[in-house]
């Protein structure tokens, strides 16, 4: 994938999470630059972290002691983690589900 196409992959991840994080304004903030996301629990707890890797064009997340390397398939239009075999969205739905006890969806 050129930069290019991966810059702006990246940034549509990085504002779709931000608008469904809008959702929760009461119980979650966020601080974000460029390359980093970090999502902050009103009631305290780790945070969760989303950023992005330019130099091997991947999108990384951190959360609950754990970390993910997700790369973009273009032929599915999906950041996916090969060793955990999981979505991104799925990934950081359930980290964020598992802090809120809530239903969270990215659509």
């Amino acid at each position: 994938m050129e930069n290019k196409e991966y810059l702006k992959q990246t940034n549509i991840a990085f504002k779709k999470v931000q608008d469904k994080l809008e959702d929760f304004e009461d119980e979650i903030d966020f601080d974000q630059t460029s390359d980093k996301l970090e999502i902050l629990f009103e009631a305290g707890g780790p945070k969760i972290v989303m950023n992005t890797q330019k130099a091997i064009q991947e999108l990384w997340l951190a959360g609950n002691g754990k970390g993910w390397h997700f790369k973009y398939q273009e032929t599915k239009g999906i950041w996916f983690a090969e060793a955990e075999q999981i979505e991104f969205y799925q990934c950081l739905s359930h980290l964020i589900e598992s802090r809120l006890h809530k239903t969270v969806k990215f659509g």
